[in-house]
């Protein structure tokens, strides 16, 4: 960064942090100021990654320590003002931060396929994180693996899957163990999962078979 960058993030952070104070103790605010100082670091620290990000696209690295740190943010500032959600899905948020930094990796350069792989783990243990608590044991490890199932999947349909066919043998493997899974959850199977999953296999099922005659 350029000195009058780096001017213009500490310049804005002081702004906050003061402004921060101010509102305190003017407006008598229940603000706990050693969390949103914290929060106000990391923030910082992913805004200068992010800038690095967007400069060129060869500096993709930059997403994921960049996201990373802005979840950490979200949850230190946000999770004192509204605890009660921020204790439910505070994990689902953090999780689904660093995933959107390998999505972002991913677009910024598509030969990073294999950013796939963490983005769709990630994303699959965020859902757990928000609805593992309200579902049962059954449907906690159908949505896992029927997570990385998807994820392999899409691999699987990129150009490299198209190339090698060992992404269908995890997603295969995956898919299976996540369907039997769901079978034994009563609550999924009941939910709209139970109606949008069947379809999914016979959609890829009747692709399979088109694939095969068209080749022919």
């Amino acid at each position: 960064m350029s000195s009058s960058t780096k001017r213009i993030f500490f310049g804005a952070g002081l702004i906050l942090v003061g402004g921060l104070f101010l509102a305190q103790q003017l407006l008598g605010l229940e603000i706990h100021l050693g969390a949103v100082i914290i929060g106000v670091l990391f923030a910082l620290g992913a805004a200068a990654f992010l800038f690095v990000m967007f400069q060129r696209r060869e500096n993709w690295w930059a997403a994921i320590p960049g996201m990373t740190l802005l979840g950490l943010a979200v949850l230190i500032c946000f999770g004192s003002l509204f605890p009660e959600f921020f204790d439910r899905f505070g994990g689902s948020i953090f999780l689904g931060s660093i995933g959107l930094a390998f999505l972002i990796v991913l677009l910024m350069k598509h030969e990073n396929w294999w950013a796939v792989i963490p983005m769709g783990v990630l994303f699959t243990l965020a859902l757990v994180a928000g609805v593992g608590d309200s579902l049962g044991g059954w449907a906690v490890s159908a949505i896992l693996f029927l997570g990385i199932a998807i994820t392999f999947g899409i691999i699987g349909l990129m150009p490299v899957g198209r190339n090698e066919k060992w992404p269908w043998i995890p997603a295969g493997v995956c898919g299976v163990i996540g369907t039997c899974f769901m079978l034994f959850s009563s609550q999924m199977m009941a939910s709209f999962a139970g109606l949008i999953w069947p379809a999914i296999l016979v959609i890829f099922g009747v692709y399979l078979i088109a694939r095969t005659f068209l080749k022919k």
